[in-house]
């Protein structure tokens, strides 16, 4: 369940919140598989049981919904994010890299309609207004990394000489890439990501905790998956 107290109109603020769930769920669900310009407000509205002249009154114009889909994919990452500093604040610095990939993988189970959303920005640029939204979700993944690198490094786990901003922007590159390589065919090359099973996601993530590790110097990602799952 989301809260979408602060979307839309004031009557759409006023509906019940079974009601705001079905329209948001509409939305989300248009836009995941057919992205912004080619989602059909009629579609969007014959799914959520209501008229076209209603979804106009509670977001006046398609974009007005678009952002609103988008703010709650935003406020998703901000939650899972908090979720992971406060479950790993004391963990070593290679197990809390894994329990945040691992996050990530459990996210887009959990959220595949807002993920295809985000994914399909990323590729296509379709809604181009929508750029500042996944520019903010970039510097949210980047500031979280830059703090987790300030406390290895206090913590004498990670090099001190490290452009702490530099790294974290390629740590969240390598795993964004990751992700969408779990979401996205094709992209893995052939190489068993995609839609992979636990076992194999589990691979991946110690695979790629120690090459983050041995590049940050340091640390060691010894029994990363065995913590993780602690």
């Amino acid at each position: 369940m989301h809260d979408h107290s602060e979307s839309g109109t004031e009557l759409f603020k006023n509906l019940p919140l079974e009601k705001r769930e079905k329209v948001f769920d509409a939305a989300v669900a248009e836009f995941a598989s057919k992205g912004y310009r080619n989602a059909s407000m009629n579609s969007l509205v014959r799914a959520a049981g209501i008229s076209k002249g209603s979804i106009f009154q509670y977001f006046r114009t398609k974009r007005n919904l678009f952002d609103a889909v988008l703010e709650l994919a935003v406020d998703q990452v901000k939650n899972y994010l908090r979720k992971v500093r406060s479950d790993t604040e004391e963990m070593p610095f290679p197990v809390r890299l894994g329990t945040l990939l691992r996050s990530g993988f459990a996210f887009i189970d959990k959220h595949p309609l807002l993920s295809a959303i985000y994914f399909q920005l990323l590729q296509s640029g379709d809604a181009p207004f929508g750029t500042e939204r996944i520019l903010r979700l970039r510097k949210l993944g980047n500031e979280f990394l830059t703090e987790m690198l300030d406390e290895a490094i206090s913590r004498g786990e990670v090099r001190s000489d490290l452009d702490r901003q530099k790294a974290a922007f390629l740590v969240n590159s390598l795993m964004e890439t990751l992700l969408r390589a779990y979401y996205t065919e094709f992209l893995d090359s052939g190489l068993g990501l995609y839609k992979g099973s636990v076992q194999n996601r589990e691979a991946w993530i110690e695979t790629a905790v120690a090459f983050i590790v041995s590049g940050l110097g340091n640390g060691s990602s010894d029994k990363v998956c065995e913590q993780g799952r602690k």
